[in-house]
């Protein structure tokens, strides 16, 4: 089980919850703008050609052809996250990877193949084996209390996470929060999650792989980032340069730059995305020798492709 610092994740506040023998990590800390509700958005997503089909298992009532995962008794309104992953499950159902999925709310069959299933399939299995057992727990919120996260099935007045994880001997338990965001956006914080979830487990030679696109991007005045949380990093790090502290900052953004790059990676593996072309964002050519790199670390997992195959024909 791997130890990693809570402020590496994409909003830098560490997690008032320390359960014994677990750690307990969260993303995406925000304030929920008025009537938000997830949306099944599939139809505008162009999606990749894998269409593998994992099995459900289980006694639940059906909608479409998935068994949703309901709980057979109503949880508390506020749960720790800590004490909620402690909890019985019933029923499971299979994902690829052999990793694991429980619904304690109603999903519409389109909501929980875009906020999960089609992203977990996504994920390649050299980053499944390195995180190894996994439960994803779709719950409706996580609210950020004084005390600690919490699971909570109403709306937060204030603040809230849109994932959370707990790791325990036994497997990791990624907590999503399926009623603050659309489904599509849920599902990448699934697989923002899983990158944050990766990266203290890469090997030496695989930071330093990272680590020399980064120094070559910067030698050859590369000023933008892959996303917002990246470039504030990067800019830290470019101010910080003449300073003490500047491998240290480095290393931060090097971090924080990895895991917005491998999370973009997935992405496009999920379905197609669109590149955003300006001074803050990355040069094309920069955006592709990443995903080249992230595609030799982490291959993709058959019927799926890095690049556009008419992109690959002008080349």
């Amino acid at each position: 089980m791997s130890k990693h610092n809570a402020n590496l994740c994409r909003v830098r506040s560490a997690s008032q919850s320390k359960p014994i023998a677990a750690f307990s990590f969260w993303r995406g800390l925000r304030r929920f703008p008025p009537d938000n509700t997830a949306l099944d958005r599939r139809g505008i997503i162009p999606q990749n050609i894998n269409e593998a089909q994992e099995t459900c298992v289980g006694v639940a009532p059906q909608l479409g052809w998935c068994t949703l995962g309901i709980s057979p008794t109503a949880p508390k309104d506020l749960t720790p996250i800590s004490d909620y992953v402690e909890g019985s499950f019933v029923p499971i159902s299979r994902l690829v990877h052999e990793w694991e999925f429980h619904a304690a709310l109603s999903l519409s069959p389109a909501e929980e193949r875009t906020m999960v299933r089609e992203p977990v399939q996504a994920v390649p299995a050299a980053i499944a084996q390195r995180l190894g057992r996994l439960r994803v727990l779709a719950v409706a919120y996580i609210a950020c209390l004084d005390t600690g996260d919490v699971v909570s099935r109403l709306k937060p007045k204030g603040e809230a996470h849109t994932a959370a994880w707990v790791e325990t001997p036994e497997r990791i338990n990624l907590l999503l929060a399926c009623r603050e965001l659309d489904a599509h956006d849920t599902g990448f914080e699934l697989l923002g999650s899983v990158a944050e979830l990766v990266r203290p487990r890469l090997t030496h030679s695989e930071v330093v792989a990272y680590s020399q696109i980064l120094e070559e991007e910067i030698r050859h005045g590369v000023r933008g980032e892959i996303d917002e949380d990246a470039l504030k990093g990067k800019q830290a790090y470019l101010a910080s340069r003449t300073g003490r502290r500047f491998r240290a900052q480095f290393e931060l953004y090097r971090d924080v730059s990895f895991v917005s790059t491998a999370a973009e990676y997935i992405h496009g593996l999920w379905h197609d995305v669109q590149i955003r072309i300006g001074p803050e964002h990355l040069p094309v050519a920069q955006l592709r020798r990443r995903m080249a790199l992230m595609a030799e670390l982490f291959p993709p997992n058959p019927g799926y492709r890095v690049f556009d195959e008419t992109i690959e024909k002008t080349e």
